[in-house]
Protein backbone atom coordinates (compact mmCIF):
# COMPACT_ATOMS: atom_id res chain seq x y z
CA UNK A 1 0.00 0.00 0.00
CA UNK A 2 1.83 3.56 -1.10
CA UNK A 3 1.38 6.30 1.23
CA UNK A 4 -0.93 9.18 -0.01
CA UNK A 5 1.76 11.73 1.54
CA UNK A 6 5.41 10.81 1.04
CA UNK A 7 6.53 13.08 3.41
CA UNK A 8 4.38 12.22 6.35
CA UNK A 9 5.14 9.51 8.64
CA UNK A 10 1.99 6.61 8.54
CA UNK A 11 1.34 5.98 12.25
CA UNK A 12 -0.62 3.04 13.83
CA UNK A 13 -1.38 4.24 17.24
CA UNK A 14 -3.23 1.16 19.67
CA UNK A 15 -4.62 1.13 22.92
CA UNK A 16 -5.72 -1.89 24.48
CA UNK A 17 -8.73 -2.56 26.47
CA UNK A 18 -10.56 -5.21 28.26
CA UNK A 19 -12.78 -6.01 25.11
CA UNK A 20 -9.40 -6.41 22.65
CA UNK A 21 -8.05 -3.09 21.34
CA UNK A 22 -8.69 0.51 19.82
CA UNK A 23 -6.77 1.78 17.06
CA UNK A 24 -6.28 4.63 14.69
CA UNK A 25 -4.05 4.89 11.50
CA UNK A 26 -2.64 8.24 10.55
CA UNK A 27 -0.91 9.91 7.80
CA UNK A 28 0.68 12.99 9.13
CA UNK A 29 -2.03 15.00 11.67
CA UNK A 30 -4.16 15.70 9.32
CA UNK A 31 -5.30 12.80 7.59
CA UNK A 32 -7.00 9.63 9.35
CA UNK A 33 -6.68 6.44 7.14
CA UNK A 34 -8.78 4.37 9.56
CA UNK A 35 -9.95 3.71 12.73
CA UNK A 36 -11.30 1.23 15.14
CA UNK A 37 -12.37 -1.25 18.08
CA UNK A 38 -11.37 -4.69 16.98
CA UNK A 39 -12.32 -7.48 20.12
CA UNK A 40 -10.62 -10.23 21.01
CA UNK A 41 -12.80 -12.65 23.22
CA UNK A 42 -12.11 -15.98 24.56
CA UNK A 43 -9.55 -17.21 25.47
CA UNK A 44 -5.84 -15.38 25.03
CA UNK A 45 -6.84 -12.65 24.52
CA UNK A 46 -3.38 -10.99 24.45
CA UNK A 47 -2.42 -13.85 21.83
CA UNK A 48 -5.69 -12.43 19.58
CA UNK A 49 -5.05 -9.28 20.19
CA UNK A 50 -1.24 -9.39 19.30
CA UNK A 51 -2.50 -11.66 15.57
CA UNK A 52 -4.75 -8.50 14.66
CA UNK A 53 -2.25 -5.95 15.47
CA UNK A 54 -0.05 -8.03 13.05
CA UNK A 55 -3.06 -8.14 10.33
CA UNK A 56 -2.78 -4.27 10.54
CA UNK A 57 0.81 -3.87 10.83
CA UNK A 58 0.87 -5.70 6.97
CA UNK A 59 -2.28 -4.15 5.97
CA UNK A 60 -1.07 -0.88 6.52
CA UNK A 61 2.69 -0.85 6.73
CA UNK A 62 3.53 2.21 9.35
CA UNK A 63 6.43 3.51 9.83
CA UNK A 64 6.09 3.98 13.12
CA UNK A 65 3.62 1.85 15.90
CA UNK A 66 2.74 4.46 18.54
CA UNK A 67 1.42 2.94 21.76
CA UNK A 68 1.11 3.83 25.82
CA UNK A 69 3.93 4.47 28.51
CA UNK A 70 2.56 2.60 31.24
CA UNK A 71 5.70 3.24 33.65
CA UNK A 72 5.03 6.32 33.09
CA UNK A 73 2.87 8.78 35.21
CA UNK A 74 -1.15 8.80 34.64
CA UNK A 75 -0.95 5.31 33.57
CA UNK A 76 -3.04 2.77 35.43
CA UNK A 77 -2.72 -0.62 33.77
CA UNK A 78 -3.59 -3.99 34.85
CA UNK A 79 -0.38 -6.80 34.09
CA UNK A 80 -2.48 -8.21 31.25
CA UNK A 81 -2.31 -5.37 29.22
CA UNK A 82 1.12 -4.44 30.27
CA UNK A 83 2.33 -7.38 28.93
CA UNK A 84 0.28 -6.95 25.27
CA UNK A 85 2.09 -3.39 25.21
CA UNK A 86 5.13 -4.68 25.44
CA UNK A 87 4.70 -7.39 22.94
CA UNK A 88 3.47 -4.72 20.72
CA UNK A 89 6.34 -2.99 21.14
CA UNK A 90 8.72 -6.13 20.34
CA UNK A 91 6.63 -7.24 17.40
CA UNK A 92 7.20 -4.09 15.30
CA UNK A 93 10.74 -4.38 16.29
CA UNK A 94 10.71 -7.91 14.74
CA UNK A 95 8.55 -6.19 11.40
CA UNK A 96 11.66 -3.68 11.82
CA UNK A 97 9.03 -0.76 12.37
CA UNK A 98 9.75 1.87 15.04
CA UNK A 99 7.98 1.85 18.25
CA UNK A 100 7.48 4.75 20.38
CA UNK A 101 5.77 5.17 23.83
CA UNK A 102 3.82 7.89 25.60
CA UNK A 103 2.52 8.51 28.90
CA UNK A 104 -1.32 9.75 29.65
CA UNK A 105 1.04 12.75 30.80
CA UNK A 106 2.79 13.29 27.67
CA UNK A 107 -0.27 13.08 25.61
CA UNK A 108 -2.36 15.81 28.37
CA UNK A 109 1.12 17.79 27.67
CA UNK A 110 0.60 17.69 23.74
CA UNK A 111 -2.97 18.87 24.07
CA UNK A 112 -2.02 21.52 26.59
CA UNK A 113 -2.17 23.64 23.43
CA UNK A 114 -5.54 23.50 22.55
CA UNK A 115 -6.53 23.64 26.36
CA UNK A 116 -7.29 20.19 26.57
CA UNK A 117 -6.41 18.33 29.71
CA UNK A 118 -8.76 15.25 30.23
CA UNK A 119 -9.98 12.66 28.30
CA UNK A 120 -13.09 14.07 26.97
CA UNK A 121 -11.57 17.37 26.21
CA UNK A 122 -8.61 15.69 24.51
CA UNK A 123 -11.36 13.70 22.53
CA UNK A 124 -13.19 16.33 21.50
CA UNK A 125 -9.97 17.99 20.11
CA UNK A 126 -9.46 15.24 18.20
CA UNK A 127 -12.88 14.67 16.58
CA UNK A 128 -12.24 18.84 15.84
CA UNK A 129 -8.85 17.80 14.05
CA UNK A 130 -10.44 14.79 11.87
CA UNK A 131 -14.08 15.27 11.37
CA UNK A 132 -14.17 11.85 10.39
CA UNK A 133 -14.25 10.84 14.20
CA UNK A 134 -17.08 13.31 15.56
CA UNK A 135 -19.63 10.55 15.34
CA UNK A 136 -17.71 8.37 17.57
CA UNK A 137 -17.15 10.81 20.32
CA UNK A 138 -18.75 9.25 23.13
CA UNK A 139 -21.01 11.48 25.53
CA UNK A 140 -19.14 13.06 28.60
CA UNK A 141 -18.95 10.14 30.70
CA UNK A 142 -20.52 10.56 34.34
CA UNK A 143 -18.48 8.64 37.40
CA UNK A 144 -21.36 5.80 37.75
CA UNK A 145 -21.13 5.16 33.90
CA UNK A 146 -18.19 2.52 32.38
CA UNK A 147 -16.14 4.11 29.62
CA UNK A 148 -17.43 3.79 26.15
CA UNK A 149 -15.35 1.45 24.08
CA UNK A 150 -15.18 4.00 21.19
CA UNK A 151 -13.03 6.02 23.64
CA UNK A 152 -10.13 3.76 22.64
CA UNK A 153 -9.88 5.25 19.42
CA UNK A 154 -9.33 8.79 20.36
CA UNK A 155 -7.43 7.07 22.97
CA UNK A 156 -4.92 5.88 20.50
CA UNK A 157 -4.94 8.68 18.48
CA UNK A 158 -4.11 11.16 21.11
CA UNK A 159 -1.06 8.76 21.10
CA UNK A 160 -0.62 9.37 17.58
CA UNK A 161 -0.90 13.04 18.45
CA UNK A 162 1.82 12.88 21.30
CA UNK A 163 4.10 11.59 18.49
CA UNK A 164 3.80 14.09 15.99
CA UNK A 165 3.43 16.94 19.00
CA UNK A 166 7.19 15.35 20.29
CA UNK A 167 8.53 14.20 16.77
CA UNK A 168 7.86 18.50 15.70
CA UNK A 169 9.93 19.54 19.39
CA UNK A 170 12.61 16.87 17.93
CA UNK A 171 13.35 18.39 15.13
CA UNK A 172 12.99 21.96 16.17
CA UNK A 173 15.76 21.11 18.72
CA UNK A 174 17.83 19.64 16.16
CA UNK A 175 17.36 22.77 14.41
CA UNK A 176 17.90 25.48 16.23
CA UNK A 177 21.14 23.30 17.55
CA UNK A 178 22.07 23.22 13.65
CA UNK A 179 21.59 26.98 13.12
CA UNK A 180 23.59 27.80 16.72
CA UNK A 181 26.95 25.55 15.20
CA UNK A 182 26.44 26.86 12.13
CA UNK A 183 26.73 30.73 13.03
CA UNK A 184 28.86 30.28 16.05
CA UNK A 185 31.66 29.68 13.51
CA UNK A 186 34.82 27.93 13.05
Amino acid sequence: MSHIFQDEPRILAVDPCPRGFGFAVLEGPKTLVDWGVKVAGGGNKNLRCLNQVAGLIALYQPDVVVVEDYAGEGSRRCPRVRELIDKIGNLASRKTVMCRRYSRSDVRASFKWFGASTKHQIATAIAEKLPDLASWLPPLRKLWMPEDYRMNIFDAASFAFAYFHFENLRRKSAWERAARKEFAGP
